[in-house]
């Protein structure tokens, strides 16, 4: 098997080791952007063997959805569509999580529908909250797997510790944040891994970070999330400490002929064997930049120094959940 695809869980799926992930489809609030152009970086990401696109139905309340649906019509054989339920959101503009079995159901029939599919193949849990037993849960997207609503299902920002994996043979997968800028769940996902369940890593560029196309000054217009203060990689003294990680990866990317990017997501498939990379991309530019990534051989002198750099961006240092 290439080392550019995987295994998902211990299914019979093999997926590309770089997704696409469509919250940017969803055009709220990352910046300036144009759906066509990430439409057209869908079709390039068919055509040159992406197979796995990363979705939610609250990216864009929906639109995320709409627009993937639309695009991988005619390819939908081709490829596995991931996509999350969980998130909520009132009329007033509260938001809350659900991670109830009545609501899981409820919400897959929207995605099923904004989608036009007849079945998801990757469902996942976006956040749990907190109250809902995992069991009950699962019991249910074991139920619809069995229904034929969804082929696999997953958990997102979630590890599902003590869970009896041999009584849900439908789970294969969790889905954490992991990155050069970010390795808090390192630790998790290779016990992940270890059980048999394949690791999804999302901000695998640090929200953009490690793209080097930012540095220590940046400032973002009010119609980019990343201008908030919960959005952490761009603020304060965390800023400092990723420009400082960053320059490494752009010295060490140099040497290689690579993008910054490009040497940042290689470093993720290189140190987690068998992960998947996912990287939220606006246009066709940054889907080729990603996908030179993929197939980037690194090192092990250079993957050693970006492991030192990167040492206290929380390797270990916080449970993951």
């Amino acid at each position: 098997m290439s080392s550019a695809v995987t295994r998902l869980g211990d299914s019979s799926r093999h997926i590309s080791r770089l997704a696409f992930g469509c919250e940017q489809l969803g055009g709220y609030e990352w910046g300036n952007i144009e759906p066509r152009e990430v439409a057209a970086a869908v079709e390039l990401a068919v055509a040159e063997g992406v197979t796995l696109f990363d979705t939610a139905d609250c990216y864009g309340r929906g639109e995320s959805e709409l627009r993937l649906g639309r695009v991988l019509a005619s390819q939908r054989e081709r490829v596995s569509i991931a996509t999350k339920f969980g998130v909520r959101f009132s009329g007033s503009g509260s938001v809350w999580y659900d991670s109830s079995p009545q609501w899981a159901q409820a919400a897959l029939e929207g995605s099923l529908r904004r989608l036009g599919t007849e079945r998801i193949d990757l469902l996942q849990m976006h956040y749990w909250d907190g109250v809902t037993p995992l069991e009950a849960l699962f019991d249910t997207l074991e139920n619809l797997r069995q229904r034929g609503k969804i082929r696999w299902y997953g958990t997102t920002n979630h590890v599902p510790e003590g869970i009896n994996q041999a009584a849900y043979p439908g789970l294969v997968s969790v889905s954490l944040e992991y990155s050069l800028v970010e390795r808090a769940h390192e630790r998790a996902a290779r016990a992940l891994a270890d059980a048999g369940l394949t690791f999804l890593a999302y901000g695998t560029l640090g929200q953009g970070i490690l793209s080097g196309n930012y540095g220590a000054g940046v400032r973002f217009g009010s119609n980019d999330r990343r201008a908030r203060p919960q959005y952490r990689n761009f603020q304060g003294e965390r800023l400092a400490r990723n420009s400082s990680i960053v320059e490494i990866v752009r010295s060490q990317a140099r040497e290689l002929g690579a993008s910054p990017a490009q040497l940042a997501i290689a470093w993720v498939l290189h140190t987690l064997p068998g992960s998947v990379a996912i990287v939220g991309i606006k246009r066709p530019d940054q889907l080729r930049d990603a996908l030179a990534g993929l197939h980037l051989q690194v090192p092990p002198a250079m993957l050693a120094a970006l492991d030192e750099a990167s040492r206290d961006a929380g390797c270990g240092a916080r449970p993951a959940g």
